[in-house]
């Protein structure tokens, strides 16, 4: 996916800036309704998060590390998670 994602942007299929201010907005809008439920921490921008998941499917984004993305995505999720949301973080998977 990353790979696909680099040529899309190298070629000019994607606009960098362009799509990098959707992204954000889109991610903000989650954090946002996180936030207002009591879920999520208050203190996270977007561009934290975006930089986490790229870092995630730099690492682990291929088929083969699809278990290690799911534990990544896990710990990013767990830390996103506001102290007092009352809902119990499952282990389970890791």
């Amino acid at each position: 996916m990353l790979d696909t994602l680099l040529a899309m942007v190298e070629s000019g299929e994607i606009a960098h800036a362009h799509t990098r201010t959707e992204l954000l907005a889109a991610i903000d809008d989650i954090l946002e309704a996180g936030r207002t439920s009591g879920e999520l921490r208050a203190d996270v921008p977007a561009e934290d998060i975006a930089a986490a998941l790229i870092g995630i499917f730099t690492v682990a984004g291929s088929p083969e590390h699809e278990a290690m993305a799911a534990r990544l995505l896990n710990l990013l999720m767990d830390g996103l998670r506001s102290s007092d949301c009352g809902h119990p973080v499952d282990r389970g998977t890791r």
